[in-house]
């Protein structure tokens, strides 16, 4: 709870007037008429209205003595930033010889209608190699200072100098501000960084925040980029309380006056300032603008392909008085979320971030982990309306910023913690409604502010309508858009078929969906080249993983959870298997739920199926193939080596591969053969040499999957059918680690031919089938029979009585809040149940209820399509 403020004078307007009036009666009786139409009483209202503002100019903090309070306690305006720009210097004539591009080689933009030029400066030199037809060269819009001379050093403590081209710009370099205090020749000291100018020698000293627990030989500086101020280590007397307050004070250097907290510049040396001056957002050209050479090299012509971006112009009073008591409560050190935010944040290419500790989001990450997710700055020209497409946001991401700040953040830091810093990831939703108007309105001034409305409210950036820019992992509700439209535009009468449309979903041709056992609500659905995560049980997807154009996922395996002794737990670990349009197949594998991917192998045949296995320790995946079986390690750059099964077949093909551990934690491994030559089993971990043939013989095993019931194991086979006339074969099941392998056929009631994929939740059985879409089973069932789903269930039909072919399923027991979830994928996109009986679409581009995004992500405005027609009341003529 904050202080109460008590007020110097608590008179309110009607206070003031009571009391003249009194005052009248007490000293002007014959003024009788007080009423307020009196001449005399306006005049007195009149004053006493000026009195009362009067009183409320006394009650508030004067604003200088506010300022003076952060001036107090380092509170500082960020300086502007320079843009930055890749450009292109490209040769145009026939001279092959290397091109030497100085640094201060300066590059002019074409002028618009302000008549500034804006010029861009190499601040490093370059080199056109010979006979290369091009370079690219980073070139920022400021103006090098080199070596100003700020002053001469008086050996005094608190020094303080300034810069005559205020304020000190910001730009991408690593360093774009260096102070050097000239030194005798050949005395500096070992390992410091030194330059030298018109014959002398300058040792560069180092900029702090403060010269709290510096040491009192650091060669250290503050500098205010603002006003160009530097300032040297000032005296302090740091004498301890004395004991007895009637001893004599010690004196000498041991007696504790006045000590200089750092080194200062020795008298009669020279003090020289290198720097960039200018900056400001009129750095942020377009692509194609930066042509004119104001230092001409021949044969050379120079060309920025990319638009400009970063600069930013001096942080305005206004907003530093805002930010003030955020700075104070942050104390220059990262402990809390806000720290590390407010920090962040304060970087020239960084308008918002957001930090959280990663243990918190994922179940990968160690204690003590905090990440701290970026949005760019956008100079306000490049978003006009508030229109802000993702594209807008990637280009303007600043990959030197990014690295600024993380290494900012990780000298501020906790000790026992660490911190990455990253760029904010962004799902774009455009939104499509019908909006009714009265008649007398303006139909398309009223669209073109709707639109500027929800181009404004929905952005990752603050705007005139939401000043805080979009919440992070905040979804977009029909609530809000109705809230929006009907209340905030006077002329609207009502608004109907609002929809939202996402770019891209897993809505169709989902060849593999999976669920994620150690993040709960993560689930997995791959479509084409880019793999989908959802990470509230299905009800929203965003991209993962993007492959290349020619790769289809056909496979998701996520990492199993440790439900036996012999599973090394893996959270976060998931592998995906890609064929390939040319042939071949490649696996792909995340140690961090799909936040970022390494190719770990490829082969030239088709990978149908794969499976974790632990070797010693040390992970592994078992691939089965066309051409056999193949084990690979997860270490980078590892060969798939070949597991003989069957030494009468090496290259017999496989369709499906599963690996489990008995109650007592041994490992083993069963792989499905094709051509009907039946299944192999190892109870020695799938070691070459460990199979044998285990029955099924002459059965087209397409799936094998394990259930775990209580200490029982068993390994059931979905079967194949080629007759699309026939209701198929079903499955076999039988009981491993025993002395001998019985299988039973589990095949009444079973539906849809072909068996494509099988999965378990708790005791139900669910199969995804060719023709007959879901079937579920109790496998605690005296008499198990399969429970066929109706033609009306949900699921999307291929005629009157067949259902689309269903191509992956998976099953979790916890589910949606704790219950169970059941997901289909097939050729319409992904499907969802509770109970395997009715279904409803998981996925899909457009909805018209809410579209989710993760914690960590943000949502912003695509092309909305808002369509306003004029309508009369009800009743009127």
């Amino acid at each position: 709870m904050t202080l109460p403020v008590p007020h110097l004078d608590d008179r309110t307007f009607l206070d003031l007037v009571t009391e003249a009036r009194d005052r009248i009666r007490q000293s002007c009786p014959g003024w009788t008429d007080l009423s307020a139409h009196d001449p005399g009483i306006a005049l007195v209202e009149a004053f006493a209205h000026l009195t009362e503002v009067m009183i409320f100019r006394l009650n508030q903090l004067p604003e200088k003595a506010y300022v003076q309070f952060l001036n107090l306690l380092g509170v500082t305006r960020h300086a502007p930033t320079a843009a930055w720009a890749d450009v292109r210097f490209v040769r145009t004539g026939g001279d092959r010889a290397a091109v030497r591009i100085p640094a201060g080689t300066r590059v002019a933009a074409a002028r618009g209608v302000d008549p500034r030029p804006v010029v861009f400066v190499t601040t490093e030199p370059a080199l056109l190699p010979a006979d290369a037809g091009e370079v690219t060269v980073r070139m920022h819009h400021c103006e090098p200072v080199e070596a100003e001379l700020l002053g001469v050093g008086t050996g005094q403590p608190g020094q303080a100098l300034r810069a005559a081209r205020a304020p000190l710009a910001r730009t991408a370099e690593a360093r774009d501000l260096l102070l050097g205090v000239e030194v005798p020749a050949g005395s500096v000291e070992l390992g410091a960084v030194a330059r030298e100018h018109e014959g002398a020698t300058y040792e560069v000293w180092r900029p702090v925040d403060s010269f709290a627990g510096v040491g009192p030989q650091a060669k250290v500086y503050l500098v205010d980029r603002c006003s160009g101020l530097v300032t040297f280590a000032p005296a302090l007397d740091l004498r301890a309380p004395a004991a007895d307050p009637g001893a004599a004070e010690p004196t000498g250097a041991q007696g504790g006056g006045p000590v200089t907290v750092a080194a200062v510049p020795p008298a009669g040396a020279r003090v020289r300032l290198w720097y960039r001056a200018g900056g400001g957002r009129t750095g942020n050209v377009a692509a194609g603008t930066l042509t004119t050479l104001r230092d001409p090299l021949p044969g050379v012509r120079a060309e920025n392909p990319e638009p400009a971006s970063g600069g930013r112009e001096l942080e305005s009073l206004e907003s530093a008085l805002v930010r003030g008591p955020y700075e104070f409560f942050a104390q220059q050190r990262a402990v809390t979320a806000r720290d590390f935010e407010i920090l962040a944040a304060g970087s020239g290419g960084v308008s918002r971030a957001r930090a959280f500790t990663r243990a918190a989001v994922y179940s990968f990450a160690r204690p003590g982990e905090v990440e701290v997710v970026l949005v760019p700055y956008v100079p306000p020209e490049a978003r006009p309306g508030g229109r802000l497409p993702v594209a807008v946001l990637r280009a303007h991401e600043v990959e030197e910023s990014r690295r600024q700040v993380e290494a900012d953040l990780d000298r501020r830091r906790a000790l026992g913690t660490s911190c990455r810093a990253g760029w904010a990831r962004y799902k774009a939703v455009s939104i499509r409604a019908r909006v009714v108007v009265r008649p007398e309105e303006d139909v398309e001034a009223v669209r073109r502010r709707i639109h500027d409305r929800l181009h404004q409210t929905l952005s990752p950036l603050p705007t005139g309508l939401n000043p805080t820019g979009w919440a992070f992992g905040e979804p977009l509700r029909a609530s809000n858009v109705y809230r929006m439209l009907e209340h905030a535009e006077p002329g609207v009468r009502y608004v109907e078929s609002v929809r939202f449309v996402v770019d891209e979903a897993p809505d169709a041709q989902v060849r593999a969906v999976a669920v994620d056992q150690y993040q709960p609500g993560t689930w997995y659905a791959g479509r084409g080249p880019v793999l989908f995560r959802s990470s509230n049980a299905g009800v929203g997807w965003e991209p993962a993983g993007r492959f290349d154009d020619d790769e289809t996922v056909v496979r998701v395996a996520p990492a199993p959870a440790p439900v036996r002794p012999g599973v090394v737990a893996r959270p976060g670990a998931v592998a995906v298997v890609t064929t390939r349009a040319a042939g071949g197949s490649r696996v792909h594998l995340s140690t961090d739920l799909g936040e970022t991917w390494s190719a770990l192998t490829g082969l030239d045949s088709r990978i149908t199926d794969l499976a974790w296995i632990d070797r010693d320790g040390a992970g592994a995946l078992l691939l089965a193939t066309d051409t056999g079986l193949y084990e690979v390690s997860l270490l980078p750059g590892a060969v798939p080596l070949q597991i003989l099964v069957d030494p009468a077949d090496a290259d017999r093909g496989f369709y499906a591969v599963r690996a489990f551990v008995s109650e007592r934690g041994a490992p083993g491994v069963a792989v499905a053969a094709q051509a009907s030559f039946g299944v192999y089993l190892s109870t020695a971990g799938g070691r070459p040499g460990s199979f044998t043939h285990v029955g099924l013989a002459n059965v087209d095993n397409r799936v094998l999957a394990v259930q775990y019931d209580g200490p029982a194991t068993l390994l059931w086979a979905g079967a194949g059918e080629p007759d699309p006339k026939k209701p198929g074969q079903g499955c076999h099941r039988t009981r491993l680690f025993e002395s001998d392998v019985k299988w039973q056929q589990v095949q009444a009631g079973w539906v849809g031919g072909t068996c494509r994929d099988l999965a378990f939740v708790g005791a139900l059985a669910v199969a995804a089938t060719q023709s007959g879409g879901v079937v579920r089973l109790d496998t605690l069932a005296a008499q198990p029979q399969w429970q066929p789903v109706v033609v009306n269930c949900g699921l999307p039909l291929r005629d009157r009585t067949r259902f689309v072919p269903v191509d992956a399923i998976a099953g979790s027991a916890s589910g949606t809040g704790g219950g169970r979830l059941i997901l289909a994928g097939g050729e319409r996109g992904v499907y969802r149940s509770g109970d395997a009986a009715d279904w409803t679409p998981s996925a899909n581009q457009a909805t018209a209820d809410v579209v989710t995004v993760p914690d960590t992500w943000l949502l912003c405005s695509g092309e909305h399509d808002i369509e306003v027609v004029g309508h009369d009341a009800p009743g009127r003529d």
